[in-house]
């Protein structure tokens, strides 16, 4: 399948995740403790598939630990952050202010890696945000945002731009998806386990039988599979323009909370989907597009 297409089925799974990471956050779990569950889950699970279907993931060489290392604290402190944020500030807000990831992997992909930074995926990247803020209404500007839940949202940003590049970089290395995959989160779940209370996941899991179900879900649907699908997409398309199509997962979120919690849907709603579907489309005009601007389109010159 295209990676484009496949990082549209991750932005659906992505908006799965926020329903269940604030349910477990409402029932009384800690960031902490909400991703060590998400962590916890994604290793565990993807160890026994690797056990029937490639065994082979789980040997690395050890002048490569580092890396793994490095790329899951990222991944650590963007999940933290998230959680946090979400306890700071709106629940829409801390969204939009983890879905700057895209402006700094075009920052760092352009250092680390060449990537071009064109008019195209500037553009996008503009309209895409301002979809999103319409959707989530943080242009009504209502109340007081605290700076601390600004500044811990924009370092989920900065950290998921970080954990997102990881594939890109242990690619470099002849490091396989399936064992960049499984150490990142692996190592991930050994890095937040001993700030987590693991009585007080037990006393909250047995609140309820649907917490349980929301943990492993937590863990397969809204990590698992569309990680897989970001580490899968970045290595054979542009990192930038995948971190912007997932942007579109507030779309999917905005649909849960009206079906699911009776959000307000609005004028102001359907221009905000507008401008995230026209993002997306900018991004990967189709062929008839393509074919009438023809090659010298000037959005794919560079601007820097």
């Amino acid at each position: 399948m295209h990676p484009y297409f496949l990082a549209g089925i991750a932005a659906l799974l992505v908006a799965v995740l926020n329903f269940f990471s604030k349910s477990l956050l409402e029932a009384g779990l800690s960031p902490f403790e909400v991703c060590a569950c998400r962590e916890s889950v994604t290793a565990i699970v993807f160890a026994m598939i690797l056990l029937i279907v490639d065994r082979n993931a789980f040997r690395i060489k050890l002048k490569d630990l580092w890396i793994f290392i490095l790329f899951a604290a990222f991944n650590v402190i963007s999940n933290i952050s998230m959680f946090a944020a979400q306890d700071m500030v709106p629940l829409e807000v801390a969204a939009v202010l983890e879905m700057t990831s895209p402006y700094f992997i075009l920052v760092f992909a352009f250092f680390l890696f060449g990537d071009r930074i064109t008019k195209r995926k500037v553009l996008a990247s503009v309209i895409m945000f301002l979809g999103c803020v319409l959707i989530t209404g943080l242009a009504d500007g209502e109340g007081d945002i605290p700076l601390l839940g600004v500044a811990v949202g924009l370092l989920s940003g900065v950290t998921l731009a970080g954990f997102t590049l990881g594939s890109k970089y242990t690619e470099t290395r002849n490091i396989s998806e399936n064992s960049s995959m499984f150490y990142f989160f692996m190592i991930s779940a050994l890095m937040v386990l001993p700030f987590a209370d693991l009585g007080h996941i037990a006393d909250v899991a047995s609140y309820d039988i649907k917490y349980p179900f929301y943990i492993v879900l937590l863990g397969i649907l809204g990590t698992l599979i569309p990680n897989y699908i970001v580490i899968y997409g970045t290595r054979r398309g542009d990192p930038a323009t995948i971190a912007i199509i997932i942007t579109s997962s507030i779309v999917a979120s905005m649909i849960i909370g009206i079906v699911a919690f009776g959000d307000d849907f609005g004028f102001r709603d359907v221009i905000g989907i507008i401008l995230v579907m026209l993002a997306i489309t900018l991004l990967d005009p189709p062929k008839s597009i393509k074919d009438r601007v023809g090659e010298d389109d000037p959005l794919d010159e560079d601007l820097l």
